[in-house]
């Protein structure tokens, strides 16, 4: 297989190859550090990697509307 074979190959598949490594991943982890560790560490790099999203679209004030949006009172 060439190189361009295979980059079109992983360009195609990219989803299920991405799907497949973070499963991978999780279980490594899961045997590694156990089950609740795994979680938490998943839940705060989702959590970051969400703010971050946050700033890279609208910077510091995207970030606070979100948050002053999800604690309004009614």
């Amino acid at each position: 297989m060439h190189k361009n074979e295979l980059l079109a190959f992983i360009m195609q598949h990219k989803w299920q190859i991405l799907g497949a490594l973070g499963g991978l991943l999780f279980c490594i982890l899961v045997f590694v550090i156990n089950f609740w560790r795994t979680l938490f560490l998943f839940a705060v790099v989702a959590a970051l990697s969400f703010i971050g999203a946050l700033l890279d679209e609208g910077g510091i004030e995207r970030v606070q509307e979100f948050f002053s949006r999800l604690f309004r009172k009614k």
